[in-house]
Parts: structure tokens; C-alpha cells; sequence
């Protein structure tokens, strides 16, 4: 049983952690580290982060922002929810898939490929991060 347990359980705690990390995509910025710990400040950071990244307009931005915070405040309630961690896993990937589809409304189809780069690149790198961890 626990081995079958454990496989079941990594998956779902990389994509877990992977979710989290593409709320609060870390750049380097001029932003307290405390920023970083509130919904607004994993929003802007995000934020910014696009904007570099994939260019984007002026009429994109302000849409973009609402989008990032609408999903990390939804991100943040889920964190802090009673839920188990299963069913944390399902909410977060229902919102992240509710995001994309946001995204895809207000961004190009080029920045959306870039966008969707991004996010794979952010859960390979909480995948490798959760792996380093275990030891």
C-alpha cells in the first residue's frame, strides 16, 4: 500500500507546488520580500514578469494584472482552505485551467505559446526543486 501510496501523492505535490510557483513567478525586482508573501505582491510579481517576457501592450497590461490577481487571490483561499491536499489539487488545477483560459482571450496567440512555455518551465522547476528536497 505505501507503495502505491507515494507515486499517487508526488504528482499531485509537484503540481501542487507548481501552481503556487506560477502564482508568484519569482523575478528579480526591486519589491521587499514581503510583497512577495501577499496575493498582490505574487500578482505584480507575475505581472511584470509577462510584461518582460512576452511583451506585452499597454491595453494587455491592466487586463493581465486583473487576471493574475483574480487567480492568486482564488490560489491563496484555496492554500488556506480546509480541503484535503487532493482536493486542494483539484481546485488549483481547475483555476489554473480557468486561467489559461482567461489568458488566452487577452493575449496573442505568440504570447500565449510563450505563456504556456512559461508555465511548463516554472513546474519543471518546482518538480526538480521537490525532487531535490526528498534527498
Amino acid at each position: 500500500m505505501k507503495k502505491l501510496f507515494l507515486p499517487a501523492v508526488f504528482p499531485i505535490a509537484v503540481l501542487s507546488f507548481a501552481a503556487c510557483l506560477l502564482v508568484g513567478a519569482t523575478t528579480a525586482s526591486a519589491q521587499t520580500p514581503d510583497s512577495a508573501r501577499t496575493a498582490e505582491g505574487r500578482a505584480n510579481k507575475l505581472t511584470e514578469k509577462m510584461k518582460t517576457e512576452l511583451t506585452l501592450t499597454d491595453e494587455q497590461y491592466p487586463k493581465v494584472q486583473a487576471i493574475n490577481l483574480k487567480y492568486a487571490q482564488k490560489n491563496e483561499a484555496i492554500f488556506q482552505g480546509s480541503e484535503g491536499r487532493f482536493a486542494k489539487f483539484r481546485s488549483l488545477k481547475s483555476a489554473q485551467k480557468d486561467k489559461s483560459k482567461e489568458m488566452k482571450a487577452v493575449l496573442t496567440s505568440d504570447q500565449y505559446r510563450k505563456y504556456q512555455e512559461m508555465a511548463e518551465e516554472m513546474k519543471n522547476k518546482a518538480r526538480e526543486q521537490y525532487q531535490s528536497r526528498g534527498q
